[in-house]
Parts: C-alpha cells; structure tokens; sequence
C-alpha cells in the first residue's frame, strides 16, 4: 500500500520535559508553545518531506494545522481539540481520521500508547520527540523520519509488528526503572525506524571501566557522568549512590552535585574543565538525544565530541554497527568515529550514524 492520505498529529507536550530534568512530561503544562520541543520537531519534519499529491487530514491548532501552516502545507482538519490538548484528544482525532492510510505522530512513548489505546489497525510512523523512547515505533531522528515517510509515500513496503512500551514516571523519577510492554503497532520495516526496544544486559566489564577512569582523573577537572548501570557503576565504586536516571557531577572524586538538568550541566562546562561521561542505550546504539536530553545543542557545542567519554560493557556493545544520535548537530563537528572504553584501558572504534 502506497500511502496517499495521511493522518498526521503532534503532541505539544512531548518531550518538554527532558531538557527540564523531569524525566518524562506527563506532570508538566506547557504555558508557551514557544518552548515546545514537539512542535519545532514537527515543523522540521514537515518543512523536509515531499508532500506533493499528499492529503493530511489533522487536529486545528498546536496538534497540526498550526504545524502545516508554518511548513507551508495545505492540510484538511478533521478534529477541534481542547486547549491545552490531551491523550483524549488524540484518541478522538485518530476515531475521526479512519480513512486515512497512514498515522504519523510527534510524541514520544506516552503519544505511542494513547494510538494503541484508539484500537486502530492503520500503520504509524513515529517521530521521536519523548524524553523516554522505550517503544520501538519510532524513526531514528528526524532526517531518518523523512526518509521513511517519503518512501511510504511513493513505494509500496512492507510493514511489520513493533512494540508499544511505556515506564511509570513516578517510579523514573525516583531512580526506579519499570518497563512495560502494552502491545504492537503496525511499523514501516525499514532501517529508519527502530524496531528493538531498549535492552538491558549482563556488564562484565563496568568495574574494569570505572577503575581505569578513576586512575586517570584530572582532579582539577569536573566530570559530568550520565545516567544508567554503567556510568553509576562509576559512582558506586567511590562510594556514591545517586539516581540511576540522572546526571551527577564530580571533581577531586568527590561528589558536587546530583540529578542536574540541562542548566546546570552547562554552567559546568562553561568552565572549560568539564568532560560527560555516557553510556550507549542497548539494544538501540543511541548515543545522544534518547535518554539523556539534558546533553542539549548548546552543551554539545561548547564541549566537543573530543570532551565526551563514551563507556559501554563489551555485551551493550557486541552486536552493534554503528552508533546513532537524535540532537540538533547544526554547526557542531560531528566525527565518523569514536572511541568507547569497553575495558581497563580497552577500546573500540564505532562509526557515528546521524
């Protein structure tokens, strides 16, 4: 099936509340579309791809037709959300778009769920603008997105099963990570869309890591370490316990500060002396802009790729080909390579794939 009508619709919410250290946006209200992550996505989205010969059928508003206005598309509106909208709205505007071939959505886990829960049996394309990402309905990033939807526009592809999964941010905020899978969506299956969902696995070699960069610290420098088992396997061997989920930051192997969101993570690296030290999500290879927004344009800017430590248990990293970012790299040098410590003083080259 070629898709010709497109029921396209953004979550406003999505993703506001990654650079704000909230580690999920369900508790959040947007006061200034301004500051929306979604609807820039969205536009950028829309302004990319070829929309010749394409019906979009979407909300009024903040949810699409204000989106396809700024990106210059004709569209028809089928739903009047509510101000600010919410996960009902979404629901009711994929009942009122069923003859559609395709929904494409900005959002991010919680987004994905609210289409499941709609019960339709049409396609998605999802463009990745949460700050969770578990489910594997997503593209890459937005050129990926692009891609994607301008070959299900014009080639008629297969589409494949992906799951729907979702965590309870309460629990994530409090440094608890409980994943759960609510069902499957139909997937365009190609390259540019993440069909694994986020996988956790056995980290022989996390000790081996921290102990070589505890040898090698710069007492005068401040590190700032990332979230998951394998930056806190840092922490844990100096003594410290902080949020799994969070950024934290040392100098002098003492603790300064926790849980710092994009604000503070830039005042240290506005010092000069500062390097981030991340890990790879498993099962996906994302590098940066999935599970660590807080590591935004401006940060990745002033430090360089040449300031970040990338870290990874030689099983994350085993059956990899290359690493992916979701971040605005404009202006910024992004190299073909980097180096990730898997070992004591151990690397391995991996290709960066925007």
């Amino acid at each position: 099936m070629i898709a010709k009508k497109v029921a396209f619709f953004v979550n406003p919410l999505a993703g506001y509340g990654g650079i704000r250290n909230n580690k999920g946006s369900d508790n959040l209200s947007l006061k200034n579309m301004g500051d929306s992550v979604s609807v820039k996505r969205a536009v950028e989205f829309l302004k990319g791809v070829n929309s010749n010969g394409i019906e979009f059928i979407v909300p009024s508003g903040p949810m699409g037709s204000m989106e396809m206005e700024q990106a210059g598309i004709t569209c028809s509106i089928s739903y009047y959300p509510g101000e600010p909208s919410s996960r009902e709205d979404t629901i009711n505007f994929i009942h009122s778009a069923v003859d559609t071939d395709l929904i494409c959505f900005v959002g991010g886990d919680g987004t994905a769920r609210d289409v499941l829960t709609a019960g339709s049996d049409l396609p998605v394309l999802g463009i990745p603008s949460g700050v969770k990402m578990y489910s594997s309905v997503f593209a890459m990033n937005i050129r990926n997105a692009i891609e994607v939807f301008n070959r299900v526009c014009s080639e008629d592809i297969r589409y494949i099963r992906a799951e729907v999964d979702d965590i309870n941010e309460e629990k994530y905020r409090s440094g608890i990570l409980q994943v759960k899978k609510f069902g499957e969506l139909l997937v365009p299956d190609t390259d540019g869309v993440v069909i694994s969902s986020k996988a956790e696995y056995p980290e022989s070699s996390v000790f081996d890591i921290a102990e070589y960069l505890m040898d090698n610290m710069d007492s005068e420098t401040y590190y700032i370490i990332g979230p998951g088992s394998t930056c806190k396997a840092l922490l844990n061997s100096m003594g410290m316990h902080t949020n799994m989920l969070g950024f934290d930051v040392i100098k002098g192997k003492q603790l300064i500060s926790t849980d710092i969101g994009e604000d503070q993570i830039y005042h240290f690296v506005s010092t000069g002396r500062a390097k981030i030290i991340i890990s790879i999500i498993g099962g996906q290879g994302f590098l940066l802009g999935r599970g660590n927004q807080q590591i935004s344009h401006r940060i990745l800017a002033l430090t360089g790729f040449e300031n970040i430590c990338v870290i990874s248990s030689r099983e994350k990293i085993a059956d990899l080909h290359w690493l992916s970012i979701d971040i605005n790299t404009d202006n910024i040098v992004v190299p073909k390579f980097i180096r990730v410590l898997i070992g004591y003083g151990q690397y391995r080259m991996m290709k960066i794939k925007e």
